[in-house]
């Protein structure tokens, strides 16, 4: 597998005020070092393959974006000024970085920008052209070698928080396609977005109607309700007034209104949401200090809250030090302090408890440790937490489930 190389920084805004390209690419590095060193256990001899051509023509395959990340020849070059070509290609390599580090624990800042700058600033209708068309073409790459968030029921697609990030994309280019009048473009981009929602309400109701599957409905509730947002961050823009009212109107606020869209789906899943997850659905920033964490892509984190076996692989990886197991215990314990209310960083500590051998005061751990976290951790609300068997904690959460869904 080649690595595109280390190089050295760009001048803040390289790139027509933007993140330089190759900056852009060393945070990705920074958050996911094992896309680029042929570490990952998914790596195939396909990335090593050089990409020819222009980089906004490369989306259409499973590992398009990856291999986006390694073709640094293709990354266009800083300018105060950049072509429409470019802009294209900066496009592409933004959502190549984008898709890469979204479900890490460092995601790249650049959604903003195939949202909506970079559509608007696009000046060449060819160019434009290629934009929109490798919006389309983001449904092709293949996100399980990034993200532990895939939530799978039988016999259905995955669905995913990237399924959101590909919405917004979509959004954009809708924006884009109806400013300049594309309108067979539009139309499609149109039809895309209604069919991805449309998935993701048939896989919820799936879920719903198969047998003891409501964790499933519950991280399906979270991943549906965060990505109708997603939508509402691209269309319920001042920039999206060139996109049709008719439009607009048929897919935004999905999780707050006029429910009998998708069957209710987003409705329903809204309320599961809100009664019981909104205070897991923080970004981890307690965790983003970890640098451990981003050594391995088995170290991704999970859909919260039932994340008891990442903590259990958390004990035994072979690729943390015992310091560094002291130091994840530690941001878990921090992060308890600044969520309130959540129970995913519970039920980590709870797995990684009952997997390392002395549990979490042990002498090799707890010597790594303030004394502040000895306390936090030998306090009653964690140590019951803690003790709660995650298959009491698990039927629980699956029978409010149920009472939530009955009430609504």
């Amino acid at each position: 597998m080649v690595d595109a190389g280390k190089t050295a920084p760009e001048a803040r805004g390289a790139f027509g005020g933007f993140i330089g390209p190759k900056n852009l690419v060393e945070l990705v590095r920074t958050s996911a070092p094992w896309l680029f060193d042929g570490t990952h256990p998914q790596a195939s001899p396909e990335l090593a393959l050089p990409l020819t051509g222009r980089l906004v023509d490369c989306a259409g395959s499973p590992h398009g974006g990856w291999r986006s990340l390694l073709a640094a020849s293709l990354h266009p070059a800083p300018a105060d000024q950049p072509t429409p070509a470019a802009i294209a290609d900066y496009f592409a390599l933004c959502c190549a970085a984008h898709f890469a580090s979204a479900a890490t624990f460092v995601p790249t800042d650049v959604d903003a920008k195939i949202r909506h700058a970079l559509w608007l600033d696009q000046s060449d209708p060819d160019e434009l052209q290629r934009m929109l068309r490798f919006a389309l073409a983001l449904q092709e790459w293949d996100l399980a070698p990034v993200s532990a968030r895939l939530v799978c029921v039988q016999g259905q697609a995955p669905v995913s928080g990237h399924d959101g990030e590909r919405l917004s994309v979509l959004g954009g280019a809708l924006i884009g396609a109806s400013t300049v009048h594309a309108d067979e473009l539009a139309e499609a981009l149109y039809v895309a977005m209604d069919a991805e929602l449309q998935r993701e309400a048939e896989v919820f109701r799936a879920a719903l109607q198969a047998r003891d599957r409501e964790l499933d409905v519950l991280a399906l509730a979270a991943v549906l309700t965060h990505n109708a947002g997603d939508v509402v961050q691209a269309l319920g823009s001042k920039h999206a007034a060139a996109v049709s009212p008719e439009r607009r109107h048929s897919l935004l606020e999905l999780s707050r209104e006029r429910f009998e869209r998708y069957g209710g789906t987003y409705g329903q899943a809204a309320l599961v949401y809100r009664e019981l997850l909104a205070a897991e659905g923080h970004r981890n920033y307690p965790l983003r200090e970890l640098k451990c964490l981003r050594k391995h892509p088995s170290l991704l984190y999970p859909m919260a809250p039932c994340v008891d076996s990442w903590g259990e692989m958390l004990a035994c990886t072979p690729h943390l030090t015992t310091a560094e197991r002291a130091d994840v215990v530690v941001g878990l314990v921090e992060g308890l302090r600044r969520v309130q209310g959540q129970t995913a960083y519970q039920r980590a500590l709870a797995g990684f408890a009952r997997t390392w051998r002395g549990g979490l005061l042990d002498k090799a751990l707890s010597a790594h440790y303030t004394a502040r976290v000895k306390r936090d951790l030998d306090s009653h609300d964690v140590r019951k937490a803690i003790e709660t068997p995650r298959a009491s904690f698990e039927a629980s959460l699956k029978k409010r489930t149920r009472a939530v869904l009955t009430r609504g």
